[in-house]
């Protein structure tokens, strides 16, 4: 079975800037997708698996998606992280939804990522 098939949440593609900031320490980051149970991002140096952090995507002047994260693993030479969301504001969760909404095209694929992230 590959990732893919295996994976609970769809990703969408995002090609922005962001903000890891761990303790006082702050790094920038490239999302390359993201999905509303987490992200995969490039940055410069990559973090241990297990460091929790938080991941700032700043989306327009007074809008930022902001998730308390958690690194699954990284790899490549790219410094790519998966990062595992943890907890996020309800503000944050509104904005991801509507991003992940409106790349994915399709609400019934929308609504079964939401059902899984509260399983019965």
């Amino acid at each position: 079975m590959s990732d893919a098939e295996k994976r609970h949440f769809h990703r969408v593609g995002f090609d922005g800037a962001a903000w890891l900031s761990c303790g006082i320490k702050e790094q920038a980051c490239t999302i390359v997708d993201l999905s509303l149970h987490g992200a995969l991002v490039t940055t410069g140096s990559p973090l241990d698996p297990g460091c929790e952090c938080t991941l700032r995507i700043p989306l327009a002047e007074d809008a930022e998606i902001a998730m308390r994260i958690r690194v699954v693993r990284t790899s490549g030479v790219e410094h790519r992280m998966a990062l595992e969301c943890l907890t996020i504001d309800i503000d944050s969760i509104q904005h991801l939804r509507r991003l992940v909404e409106l790349n994915l095209g399709d609400e019934t694929l929308l609504q079964r990522d939401l059902a899984a992230l509260h399983p019965a």
